[in-house]
């Protein structure tokens, strides 16, 4: 992410092509006409270059041989059908069609469902939904967004976004989606015997090197806070950590002429950036936390940047040249340092929009050359062991299906980042899961992973709305775990801590420099603070390794119920289960016995029970199961983890449980220890967190206000997900 994130509108959207939609009578839809039977009276047309698109109406095109809409774009532009249609601002709409394609080029986001809202003239944030490329029989997509609350008007329609190819499309309809008032229920689901292709790898955070800058010195940060944030790592149990690097860092004029040969005296590693990058390695190596190393790019105006890019970074001016880079330092860090956590490697922090060569164009086939380039010159330096992660795109599928295709044969893993979903958001299952499957159906046997994630209520590159409340920590859970029901390998969140980027304007758009949506606050009267985020993504690392096996535990929830299981590689279990809903839910997992049959440590995040001090959330109760089920209700907004990770034998014997159905309350037991499961809560006040010299932990400012209310209902359909779209701001150093 960072810097220079910008969101275009706060406007929700959904890809849900992946998942089945019901079916909308078009008698009650708001668009007019939508099965084209008066030609293309009720349509208005629009690309943005006429000679290479057309729209014709088709008699007997569509897929029961009724009339359709035929679009063609014989270059890759933007073109599109749209109706204004009487949305109300705030309000959440389904829209669906079907469509036929031809051989649609993957340039752009191909076919997909489009929103455009306006405040007055002016547009102010548009929507896609997932895009469809390649050649394909009739089929239904989906489209669920939610109206800017600034709009005076919206427009809406199937869109042929800059790409080539031809599309039929028919029975365009659009309804409001009503909430309904969620109530409590038993659900009852099923853990699968069949472990999904890809194992836990990895869980981790966004942790870029600058705490140790001149930036974060001046206001009382030292080796010592980075030592408390070491063990706040530890505590959390992350288990990856993506890094930036600069080129510009270490390498500030050309080491000399020949890119094929490096000299040590052309670099510089005597600087507070790289020293501030070592002593990070230092901990990860200490740790045994895997690093993903991240060349951000060629900032504008040095000496290895293109020319008029358009934005403070863009692509590298010579392969060659940043190829040496990349060797020299990953080298001296195998080499020298003696580390070996650096695992894998990132060329450009989101290439979809920064990979900008001279005269400020995003160039794919460049991009595919550099990966190549480098990949190269790593299997030559005798570096071919760094697993090369392709895409990294700000959730632009087109770049990913592209990126994928191209680059399948180097790269060992793919990734995407999200930040357009609301932590509120009804049936956010249905979104995360579509977003994931469109990936990993691509992938395949390749992994792909969220390689940044956070929720859409970010102001800017620096500012998260949400960060302080209670409902950003269960929105990480239900991400989490939709990610890896879908087929994901894993998850970074952005990112570990507030810190100085750099200093910035106090007043303006860049939050002075601050980062400032961690799972930590910045060090406050001496002390760091701990987010509800924090206790939420710590449940989740401890108890989902690195290396477990993710089983899918299904059934109807209504979209309110979340749940997944993991297997370690020791053979131990965690069950995940969240409740979105704002009603109290019971939960009955299946499992055979054979696979699962012992008592299980409950640990439950609940906003009335949350830790204060920086340890993770304790035991406070027990659950077995009785004949192949596990019982256990959960409160209205909550998540649990069910574990057997930390259970001796002996504890997790069901004989030792004195309950088969755990109830989960607000009030924390007496005991860590306790075995009673009627206690009215599964969280414990643990044990005191680590401090840094001078610092006392303290809760969070602000507290832990719920962004979950319970009058929040869920849609009676299913689900909406914000499109909020970002680009990075200016210089991250």
């Amino acid at each position: 992410m960072k810097k220079g994130i910008i969101a275009i509108g706060l406007l929700l959207g959904l890809m849900a092509s992946v998942l089945a939609m019901p079916a909308v009578a078009e008698e009650n839809s708001m668009i007019r006409d939508g099965g084209f039977d008066k030609r293309l009276n009720q349509w208005q047309t629009w690309s943005q270059d006429t000679a290479a698109t057309t729209f014709q109406a088709v008699k007997d095109g569509g897929p029961d041989g009724s009339p359709c809409l035929k679009i063609t774009n014989t270059k890759p532009v933007a073109a599109s059908v749209f109706q204004y249609v009487n949305c109300q601002p705030g309000r959440t709409y389904l829209m669906t069609c079907d469509v036929k394609c031809e051989e649609v080029g993957s340039e752009g986001s191909g076919f997909c469902l489009g929103l455009a809202n306006y405040e007055g003239s002016n547009n102010i944030g548009e929507g896609i939904s997932s895009s469809l490329f390649g050649s394909s029989d009739w089929r239904t997509v989906s489209y669920i967004f939610k109206i800017n609350d600034k709009a005076t008007s919206v427009t809406v329609g199937p869109r042929l976004w800059f790409s080539t190819g031809t599309v039929y499309v028919d029975n365009v309809t659009l309804v409001e989606l009503v909430e309904q008032p969620a109530v409590s229920a038993t659900y009852d689901l099923t853990l699968s015997d069949t472990a999904n292709r890809h194992t836990v790898n990895a869980l981790g955070c966004e942790w870029d090197p600058k705490l140790l800058l001149d930036v974060n010195r001046k206001r009382g940060i030292t080796e010592e806070d980075l030592t408390f944030i070491k063990g706040r790592m530890e505590t959390l149990g992350i288990q990856a950590v993506r890094m930036m690097v600069m080129p510009d860092w270490f390498e500030k004029q050309n080491d000399n002429n020949d890119p094929a040969v490096a000299d040590p005296d052309g670099f510089s590693l005597d600087n507070q950036e790289m020293q501030c990058l070592f002593a990070y390695l230092k901990v990860c190596q200490e740790l045994g936390v895997r690093v993903t190393l991240t060349w951000w790019g060629a900032p504008a105006g040095y000496w290895m940047a293109c020319q008029d890019i358009g934005d403070w970074i863009g692509a590298p001016n010579s392969l060659d040249e940043m190829a040496e880079n990349i060797v020299y330092l990953l080298k001296y860090i195998r080499d020298d340092l003696g580390y070996d956590c650096v695992k894998e490697l990132i060329l450009q922090n989101e290439p979809s929009y920064s990979f900008r060569v001279s005269g400020g164009a995003v160039d794919f086939d460049y991009y595919v050359a550099y990966y190549r380039t480098v990949h190269d010159r790593l299997v030559e330096a005798g570096l071919g062991d760094i697993v090369m992660v392709g895409s990294d795109d700000s959730q632009q599928y087109g770049w990913y299906y592209k990126s994928y295709e191209a680059l399948k044969d180097i790269c060992g893993k793919f990734n995407s980042h999200n930040y357009a979903w609301s932590y509120d958001l009804p049936s956010l299952d249905v979104v995360a899961q579509s977003f994931v499957a469109d990936r990993t159906s691509v992938s395949g046997d390749i992994p792909f992973y969220l390689g940044e994630f956070g929720d859409g209520s970010t102001q800017g590159a620096y500012v998260a709305g949400s960060a302080e409340t209670y409902g950003r920590g269960l929105y990480v859970a239900s991400i989490v775990v939709n990610a890896f029901k879908a087929g994901a390998a894993g998850a970074s969140y952005w990112p570990l801590h507030d810190v100085y980027y750099y200093e910035g304007d106090p007043n303006g758009a860049d939050n002075g420099g601050l980062m400032s949506m961690g799972l930590m606050g910045y060090k406050t009267d001496g002390a760091w603070s701990y987010r509800p985020t924090y206790y939420a993504y710590g449940l989740l690392c401890n108890y989902m390794p690195f290396g477990s096996q993710v089983y899918n535990i299904t059934g109807d929830t209504d979209h309110y119920i979340d749940a997944v299981a993991v297997r370690t590689t020791e053979g131990r279990w965690s069950l995940v289960a969240v409740n979105r809903s704002g009603a109290e839910q019971t939960v009955r997992v299946s499992v055979d016995p054979e696979t699962l049959s012992t008592a299980l440590n409950a640990y439950l995040f609940t906003e009335e029970a949350l830790p204060t001090d920086g340890s993770m959330i304790a035991a406070g109760g027990r659950v077995e199961p009785e004949e192949g089920v596990y019982t256990f209700t959960l409160p209205a907004y909550s998540f649990v983890v069910l574990s057997n990770i930390h259970m001796t034998e002996e504890e997790m014997s069901v004989e030792t449980a004195t309950e088969t159905e755990t109830e989960v309350g607000t009030e924390a037991p007496t005991d860590p220890a306790i075995t009673d499961t009627d206690s009215e809560t599964l969280a414990g006040d643990g044990t005191a967190g680590e401090t840094a010299a001078g610092t006392t932990d303290t809760a969070p400012s602000g507290g832990c206000q719920s962004a979950l209310s319970a009058g929040v209902g869920l849609l009676a359909l299913t689900a909406a997900v914000p499109l909020a779209m970002r680009r990075k701001k200016k210089d991250c150093r």
